[in-house]
């Protein structure tokens, strides 16, 4: 999990440390898939949504930018492993 959070970490490196207003600051997302899983990733297949089994991934998209695609479920573990300071 280090590997998804040090990219999610450099794709929001230009936003408020508590991601207020992300908006405002060029973010937006999208959630793709119907239940909460994290046994494929962050990856999205037409078949996997045709059928009802693609697991939600969550798609940031900053102005002018590449999106990035994290799973849902992979971001909640990341949020229960956080320590604030």
């Amino acid at each position: 999990m280090r590997k998804e959070l040090e990219a999610l970490k450099k794709y929001l490196a230009e936003c408020r440390p508590d991601m207020h207003e992300p908006d405002e600051q060029g973010i937006r997302a999208h959630v793709i898939g119907d239940h909460l899983d994290n046994a494929c990733g962050e990856s999205i297949r037409e078949h996997a949504i045709a059928n009802r089994y693609q697991e939600y991934v969550v798609i940031l998209v900053k102005d002018g930018g590449e999106p990035h695609r994290i799973n849902l479920a992979t971001l909640l573990a990341l949020a229960r492993m956080a320590k604030l300071s």
